[in-house]
C-alpha cells in the first residue's frame, strides 16, 4: 500500500487545521495533535512511533478521499473513552484520588484504539493493541481503566474481561488497580466488586472483569471481549496467548490488549509480538487491524546519553523522575550485571541478559603484581574450589580480608596435560603460555586427582588461618569427607543462583570500588573476559561461559565460592563434642 509522501503528509496535515490544546487538555483532538507534534520533531520520539504517527494521519487520508478504504476515525467514540478515565482516580503516588488526566501519548493510544471504527457498522477496527514503554509510565493505570471501560461502557451484553499473566499474583495487578479505581468513582454503585471470586460484575449486561492465569484451573470455556496482557515480555508459554485470542472468536469487537516492557525472552511470544509491530509498522497497510506502539531507543542512540530517555518514557517529568532515571544509569555503568535489567526495563529495549560480566578493564586496574603469598602467612584465609572436570581446568581460590575491608586474593590453577589434546592450537599455546608465567600448573598426569588438590589444602591448613574451605560437592566429596575427618572446616556449596547470586554480585562491586585485590593472576584475567552473565526478573545472577569448551571460568567461580564464604554464607563451627565427647544428663 502506498503511502502519502513526506510533502505530501506535511500538506495534509496542515489542512487539518488542528488547533494547539493545552498539555493535560482531555480532548479527542489529542490524537491529531499527539501525532502530528511526534512528526514535527515537537515531541521526542523514535523512529517506530514516528512511523505509527504517519500512519495515523495516512489512514485519515484513506478514509476521506477512498470510498473503498473501510475504516474512519470517530470522533464522538474517542471522546468516550478519554471521558471516562474523568470518573476514575489515581490509585498510587502523590496523585492518589485525584481525577486521572490522561497525557498527550495516552488520548493518541486510547483514542485511536477505540476511535477507530468501520465504516460499515461503526464496529471497532483494532482487534488487538500492543503498547511497549518503559518502567512508570502508567500502564496499569492505561490497562485497568480500559478494562473498566470495556465491562461497562462498550455497550457487550455478557461481557467478559481478563487480566492476564502466567501467574495469578501478576494477573491480579491491574485487576486490582480496577477494583481501588472503582472504590473511589461514582461508577461503584454500578458495578460489585465481589473479592472471594476475584471479579468485577456488571450484573446489568451480566459482565464480568476478573483475573486469569496459566496456573487457573481451566481455560477452557472462555468468551473473551477483552484480554489485558500484563508484561507478556515475561511469557514463556506461547500456547496461553493462542487460547486467548482463540476465544474471542464470537465476538463482533474484542481486543486483545497487551501492555508491556520489554524483556530478554528472546524467543518468547512478547519478543514476537514486538518483532510483527515493528514489521505492520514499516510494511504500511500490511496489516490493518493491530495496533502498536513501541516507545524505544534508536539504533544510534547511546543508551547512557539522558537526552534520549524521553524516546522510552513519554511520562518523562510526569510520572517517570530524570533523576531516578540518572541514578539507575549510573549504577548500569558502574555494574556491567545492572545493565540489563535498565535497558530492559527503563529503556524498553529487549536484550540477551547473558551479557559479559566484568568490565575487564576495571579488573586490570584491581591488580597488585607485587603482592606476595608468604606475606600472608599466619592470616584468616577463605578457600574456594572449583573442581568440575577430572580433565579439564581447575582453581583454587585463597582469599584474605583485611582489616581495611579489602580483600587480596591469590590462585592455584591445574590442568591436565591430556586436555591439551582436545583444544585448538590457539588455545594450547595460549595454555602454554600461562604455565610458563606461573599462573597455570599443567600437569604430567591424564587428570586431575584428589592428591593435588589435597596437597594444596594440606599446605594452605599449615600456612594460614583456614576459616572454611568452600566446594562443589558433584566431584569433592570423598576427598571433602576425609579432610573434615581430620577437621578441615570443608563447607559444601552447590553452584546455583540462589547460593552464588549474591556473591556474584558482590564481586562485581568489589572490582568496580577496587576492595577486589588479585596478584596479577593471568588465568583469573582470562576467566573474567570469558564470564557472562544472566540476570532473572528478580536481579539474580547467574555467571557462566557461553561455550564450554573454549571458554573457561574456573578461577572466578572459585573466587564467588570463597568471597561467598568470607561475606555472605555462615562460618562451619568446631563441635564441642569432638574435645568431651557426648554428656548424659539424667
Amino acid at each position: 500500500m502506498e503511502k502519502l509522501s513526506k510533502a505530501e503528509l506535511d500538506e495534509y496535515i496542515d489542512s487539518l487545521c488542528i488547533p494547539e490544546l493545552e498539555l493535560l487538555e482531555q480532548d479527542p483532538r489529542q490524537v491529531h495533535r499527539y501525532a502530528a507534534d511526534v512528526l514535527s520533531g515537537k515531541v521526542l520520539a523514535c523512529k517506530w512511533i514516528k512511523l505509527a504517527a504517519e500512519r495515523h494521519f495516512n489512514d485519515l487520508h484513506r478514509a476521506q478521499h477512498d470510498d473503498d478504504y473501510p475504516y474512519r476515525f470517530d470522533e464522538r467514540k474517542a471522546c468516550r473513552i478519554i471521558d471516562f478515565y474523568k470518573f476514575i482516580r489515581h490509585t498510587k503516588g502523590v496523585l492518589a484520588r485525584t481525577a486521572i488526566q490522561l497525557l498527550p501519548w495516552q488520548q493518541f493510544a486510547l483514542g485511536s484504539v477505540i476511535g477507530w471504527v468501520r465504516k460499515d457498522n461503526g464496529l471497532r477496527r483494532f482487534k488487538q493493541c500492543n503498547i511497549w514503554v518503559g518502567r512508570k509510565n502508567g500502564k496499569s493505570t492505561i490497562a485497568s481503566g480500559l478494562g473498566l471501560f470495556l465491562l461497562i461502557a462498550d455497550g457487550e451484553v455478557g461481557a467478559e474481561v481478563y487480566s492476564v499473566a502466567t501467574k495469578v499474583d501478576q494477573a491480579r495487578i491491574v485487576w486490582d488497580d480496577a477494583v481501588r479505581m472503582l472504590s473511589m468513582s461514582e461508577l461503584k454503585d454500578l458495578l460489585l466488586v465481589k473479592k472471594g471470586r476475584n471479579e468485577i460484575s456488571f450484573e446489568k449486561n451480566f459482565a464480568k472483569f476478573t483475573p486469569l492465569s496459566s496456573d487457573s484451573n481451566s481455560l477452557d470455556g472462555l468468551n473473551i471481549h477483552c484480554f489485558i496482557a500484563d508484561e507478556i515480555h515475561a511469557w514463556k508459554d506461547r500456547n496461553l496467548y493462542g487460547v486467548l485470542e482463540t476465544a474471542t472468536g464470537s465476538r463482533t469487537q474484542p481486543i486483545a490488549f497487551t501492555i508491556s516492557t520489554a524483556g530478554w525472552i528472546l524467543d518468547g511470544v512478547g519478543k514476537d509480538i514486538w518483532d510483527d509491530g515493528l514489521n505492520i509498522l514499516q510494511d504500511y497497510g500490511s496489516e490493518e487491524e493491530v495496533f502498536t506502539l513501541n516507545y524505544t531507543l534508536d539504533e544510534d542512540d547511546k543508551w547512557n546519553d539522558p537526552r534520549v530517555w524521553g524516546k522510552s518514557n513519554p511520562c518523562l517529568g510526569a510520572s517517570v523522575q530524570i533523576d531516578d532515571i540518572q541514578r539507575l544509569c549510573r549504577k548500569a555503568e558502574r555494574l556491567v550485571s545492572e545493565r540489563p535489567n535498565f535497558l530492559t526495563k527503563r529503556l524498553n529495549i529487549f536484550v540477551n541478559n547473558a551479557e559479559a560480566y566484568f568490565d575487564i578493564n576495571k579488573v586490570y586496574e584491581c591488580a597488585d603484581r607485587t603482592a606476595k603469598l608468604e606475606d600472608f602467612y599466619g592470616r584468616d584465609c577463605y578457600i574456594g574450589i572449583d573442581f568440575a572436570e577430572y580433565v579439564d581446568l581447575a582453581s583454587i581460590c585463597y582469599l584474605f580480608p583485611n582489616n581495611d575491608g579489602t580483600f587480596n586474593v591469590f590462585y592455584d590453577n591445574f590442568l591436565p596435560n591430556t586436555a591439551l589434546d582436545k583444544v585448538s592450537e590457539q588455545m594450547r599455546q595460549r595454555y602454554y603460555a600461562l604455565d610458563d608465567e606461573g599462573y597455570l600448573n599443567i600437569l604430567s598426569s591424564d587428570v586431575i586427582d584428589h592428591s593435588t588438590i589435597e596437597e594444596c589444602l594440606r599446605s594452605a591448613k599449615e600456612l594460614f588461618r583456614v576459616q572454611s574451605i568452600a566446594y562443589d560437592p558433584y566431584h569433592m566429596t570423598q576427598i571433602a569427607n576425609m579432610l573434615e575427618k581430620e577437621r578441615y572446616p570443608m563447607v559444601a556449596i552447590t553452584q546455583t543462583m540462589a547460593n552464588l547470586s549474591e556473591a556474584s554480585k558482590l564481586l562485581s562491586r568489589y572490582i568496580e570500588d577496587k576492595s577486589f585485590i588479585y596478584n596479577g593472576d593471568k588465568t583469573f584475567e582470562w576467566c573474567c573476559t570469558n564470564t557472562m552473565a544472566k540476570v532473572d526478573e528478580k536481579a539474580n545472577v547467574k555467571l557462566f561461559r557461553e561455550n564450554p569448551r573454549v571458554h573457561k571460568i574456573d578461577a572466578v567461580i572459585a573466587t564467588v565460592i570463597a568471597l561467598s564464604m568470607a561475606e555472605i554464607q555462615d562460618k562451619p563451627t568446631e563441635s564441642p563434642y569432638r574435645e568431651r565427647g557426648f554428656r548424659i544428663l539424667y
